[in-house]
C-alpha cells in the first residue's frame, strides 16, 4: 500500500506514525512523520523521516538514519513550509 498524507503507517515493530508531509528526492518518496502513543495521541518528541522503497508490486518502508541524508531532507521539507 502507497503512503498518503494524513494517514497512519505502521513498521514492522508495531510502531506507528501519522504521515505529515511527503517529499519525492532523488527517486524515492520520503515522508515526514510524527509517532502515536494511540490513535488519537501524538508523541512530538518522535519525528521521524521514512522512505518507501518498491519490491515489485509490493511497497515497504524504512527509517532514515544516515545523517547527510537527514539533513538534506529536513532543508527540502522545511523549504516546502
Amino acid at each position: 500500500m502507497k503512503l498518503e498524507i494524513n494517514k497512519i503507517a505502521k513498521l514492522s515493530n508495531d510502531e506507528k506514525y501519522i504521515i505529515l508531509n511527503e517529499l519525492n528526492y532523488e527517486g524515492f518518496m520520503y515522508y515526514l512523520t510524527m509517532g502515536l502513543i494511540n490513535d488519537k495521541e501524538f508523541d512530538s518528541s518522535k519525528v521521524v523521516i521514512l522512505k518507501e522503497l518498491k519490491d515489485g508490486n509490493s511497497y515497504f518502508i524504512e527509517k532514515v538514519t544516515d545523517s547527510t541524508l537527514l539533513y538534506e531532507l529536513t532543508k527540502k521539507f522545511k523549504e516546502q513550509l
